[in-house]
């Protein structure tokens, strides 16, 4: 059975401190250390300008622990950003993936046991965020990219809830791994944790600009819970393809609905989604099976399909991407 912490976020939030509260375990710094009963690790929380708090947790648990941010007066200004290191079976959503969603929508996460969890979630107050990102409105772009910056405008100034999720990338990666390197004896860790911090955020936004544009609809509690579903049942069974109408009758959405929500939420149409992960658990099938193997197991009897499929994602044919793997292996 899982244990669980809840908590809100807002002014004067902090996280380490509440957890310790809750589970007995001492904070040092701005280090919260584990107690045996509960696992091996830390969870780091370090405050930057402009009210941005860093919340960084690598730790391996004794049993699953579930995490729920709850609703509060005012938390429609905040915006969270999770950025999930951990490498776990592609249809995880919390496993390899970013989040960025306002504070005031509930949101649950179990971390499962006996596995390195390396998350970082940075909090940030929305209007500072716009700042940053100098999209505030009235500014010229050039016309490839001004209507991004309306589309994002819109949705990061003008909607009251919303959530965004992209894929983790190698260079997000890097950072969280340099991030995980700094502690309160790191010569200018305040400078260092500032610097990491703008520079995730300038790659997510980087992605997230290169999205096709499209009107951007609400995103409600229900909204978020049923496309997250949508998703859930679509990589369900990797074999089979995804039955729109289906889809959209058991989230209880029209057809119209989920599929401009689901590019909004995850960036791209359902079958596209569909078909990247697809190759990226082939890619990771290809460590330890054959290429026909792993195209079988992700619902190809055609091993010529597959091939072109897997190249186009990968620009690599299964087969050299197979030796890639190999050969990268220590001797």
């Amino acid at each position: 059975m899982a244990l669980e912490f809840e908590f809100t976020v807002g002014q004067e939030f902090h996280f380490t401190n509440l957890f310790a509260q809750r589970f007995g375990a001492t904070v040092s710094g701005d280090q919260l250390n584990f107690p045996e009963s509960l696992g091996q690790g830390y969870i780091r929380e370090v405050y930057l300008d402009h009210g941005v708090a860093l919340c960084m947790h690598r730790h391996t648990l004794v049993q699953p622990l579930t995490l729920r941010r709850l609703e509060a007066p005012g938390s429609a200004d905040f915006l969270s950003i999770k950025f999930s290191g951990h490498r776990a079976h592609p249809r995880d959503s919390n496993a390899y993936s970013v989040e960025l969603t306002t504070c005031n929508l509930f949101s649950t996460i179990t971390l499962p046991a006996a596995m390195l969890t390396d998350i970082v979630v940075i909090n940030i107050p929305r209007q500072h965020l716009l700042a940053l990102l100098k999209i505030t409105g009235g500014c010229e772009q050039q016309h490839a990219t001004e209507e991004a910056h309306r589309c994002l405008r819109q949705i990061l100034a003008e909607s009251p809830s919303f959530v965004l999720h992209e894929a983790m990338t190698p260079e997000l990666e890097r950072v969280l791994g340099q991030l995980a390197e700094i502690d309160e004896h790191t010569p200018l860790a305040s400078l260092l944790y500032q610097t990491r911090t703008l520079e995730m955020i300038y790659l997510l936004f980087a992605r997230i600009l290169r999205r096709p544009t499209t009107t951007s609809l609400p995103v409600h509690q229900q909204d978020a819970e049923k496309i997250y579903a949508v998703r859930s049942a679509l990589l369900a069974d990797l074999r089979e393809p995804p039955r729109l109408a289906q889809l959209a009758e058991d989230a209880g959405m029209s057809l119209t609905k989920m599929k401009q929500l689901f590019r909004q939420v995850f960036g791209d149409s359902i079958y596209n989604y569909y078909q990247a992960v697809r190759m990226e658990e082939a890619a990771r099938l290809l460590s330890h099976l054959s290429v026909s193997e792993a195209g079988y197991e992700v619902g190809f009897t055609n091993l010529s399909h597959f091939t072109r499929l897997f190249e186009r994602h990968h620009r690599l044919k299964p087969k050299r991407y197979q030796e890639s793997l190999r050969s990268a292996l220590p001797a």
